[in-house]
C-alpha cells in the first residue's frame, strides 16, 4: 500500500505532462490525460488523508480531503468540457473595418449589433483581449452571472465575408489547463522531496543545520544530530524531555512549490515571473527558519511555562498564525507583480461556481 501510494503522484505528473505537451495537437487526448493525471492524484490525496486520520492527526487529513475533492473536480470539467463545442454565430459580407476594430481593442457597432441580433450580451467597447490570429476574447456581462468571457474565432474568405463563431468551452479550458500547469510544476518540485527518502533527508538537514547554526550565533547551547534532531547542551533538559525533530512540514517545501507553480505556471512574461519568484520562494524560506528558531528558543528556554506547553503556544498558537499573516501578505505582493494569478484565480472560481449555462466561455 506504501507503494502504491508513493507511486500515484509520479504517474500523475507523467499524465500532467503528456496532456500539456499534446494540447496544440490533440486536444481531446489531453483532456483526459489531464482529466485521469487528477484522478490519480485524489487517489494519492485519499491515502494521505487516511493515514492522517489514523495518526489523529485530523486537521492535516481535513486538508488532504479537501485536496481530494478539488482534484476530482477538476477531472470532472476536464472530461464534461473536452469537446470543442463550436456555435457558428453569424456569417457577413463585410470590409476589413470588424477585423482592424478588433487588432486595436474596439467592438464595431456592427459586431454589437449581430451579437443582439443573436440574443447575446453586446460587449462593452475596448473590452476584447487578443489571443492570437483570428482570434480575440470578449469580455461580457450577463443577468445574475457576472463577467463571463467568449473566445470568437473569425475566419475570412477572398468575398470579403468574415464567420464569426464561439468556442463556448475554450475559455473554461484555457483556465483548467492552467491549474494543471500550476499544479504540474508544484508537483514535480515536491513530490521527490516528499516520497524520496534521501532527497526528503537532505533537504530536512539543510534545514535542521541552518536553524541550529543560527540559534549558536545567539546562545551557543544546541546541536544537531543529524539528520534532523535538535539537541540542547543542557544535559539535563534529557532527561526529561525530547529533542526537537525537524520533519519535511518544517522546511516550507509545500508554500514554495506552490508559489513556484503559480509563478511559473501562468501566462505572464518570465521577467515578472522571475521578480514573484523571488520575493516569494527565499522569503518564504527564511521566515521559516525563523519560525523554526522561535519554537526551539521557547521549547529548550520554557519561553511559556513548561516545555511541552512552551512548544505548543510558540508551534501551535504564535507560528501559525505568524505563518498566516506572512504567506496572506506574500500572495498580495505575488499578485501585484503577477495579476495574471488574481486573474486565474477569479476566473478558476467563477467556473466552479456558476452553472456552464450562465458562462459564456
Amino acid at each position: 500500500m506504501l507503494v502504491l501510494k508513493s507511486t500515484l503522484p509520479f504517474i500523475a505528473i507523467a499524465l500532467f505532462l503528456l496532456a500539456l505537451v499534446s494540447r496544440q495537437r490533440r486536444e481531446g487526448l489531453s483532456c483526459f490525460s489531464a482529466a485521469f493525471g487528477w484522478l490519480f492524484f485524489a487517489g494519492y490525496c485519499y491515502f494521505d488523508a487516511a493515514g492522517l486520520f489514523a495518526r489523529g492527526e485530523y486537521f492535516d487529513a481535513s486538508m488532504a480531503f479537501v485536496f481530494l475533492i478539488f482534484a476530482v473536480t477538476l477531472a470532472l470539467l476536464l472530461l464534461i468540457t473536452k469537446g470543442e463545442d463550436i456555435i457558428p454565430l453569424f456569417s457577413t459580407a463585410t470590409d476589413t473595418r470588424i477585423g482592424a476594430d478588433l487588432d486595436r481593442g474596439v467592438i464595431s457597432e456592427e459586431l454589437k449589433s449581430k451579437f443582439k441580433a443573436n440574443r447575446l450580451p453586446a460587449p462593452a467597447p475596448g473590452s476584447v483581449r487578443r489571443i492570437r490570429e483570428n482570434e480575440w476574447l470578449l469580455a461580457t456581462d450577463e443577468p445574475g452571472a457576472g463577467r463571463g468571457y467568449i473566445a470568437v474565432a473569425g475566419s475570412k474568405s477572398g468575398s470579403g465575408k468574415v464567420t464569426i463563431s464561439i468556442y463556448k468551452n475554450r475559455r473554461i479550458r484555457d483556465i483548467l489547463f492552467t491549474v494543471t500547469k500550476i499544479a504540474f510544476i508544484s508537483a514535480v518540485f515536491y513530490f521527490p522531496f516528499a516520497e524520496i527518502p534521501a532527497i526528503g533527508n537532505a533537504l530536512i538537514f539543510l534545514t535542521a543545520k541552518l536553524t541550529t547554526l543560527t540559534i549558536n550565533q545567539f546562545d551557543c547551547n544546541v546541536y544537531l544530530v543529524p539528520p534532523s534532531y535538535i539537541y540542547t547542551s543542557n544535559s539535563a533538559f534529557h532527561e526529561f524531555y525530547k529533542p526537537i525533530e525537524i520533519i519535511l512540514a518544517c522546511t516550507a517545501i509545500q508554500s514554495m512549490v506552490l508559489f513556484t507553480g503559480l509563478a511559473f505556471g501562468v501566462d505572464a512574461p518570465l521577467k515578472r515571473a522571475i521578480k514573484a519568484f523571488l520575493v516569494s520562494v527565499p522569503v518564504i524560506y527564511g521566515l521559516n527558519l525563523i519560525r523554526n528558531i522561535f519554537v526551539c528558543e521557547a521549547y529548550f528556554g520554557e519561553m511559556f511555562g513548561e516545555p511541552a506547553h512552551s512548544f505548543y503556544v510558540a508551534h501551535g498558537v504564535i507560528a501559525r498564525i505568524g505563518v498566516f499573516i506572512s504567506l496572506v501578505i506574500i500572495a498580495y505582493a505575488v499578485f501585484v507583480i503577477l495579476p495574471e494569478a488574481l486573474e486565474l484565480v477569479e476566473d478558476f472560481f467563477r467556473v466552479i461556481t456558476y452553472p456552464f449555462k450562465h458562462l459564456y466561455l
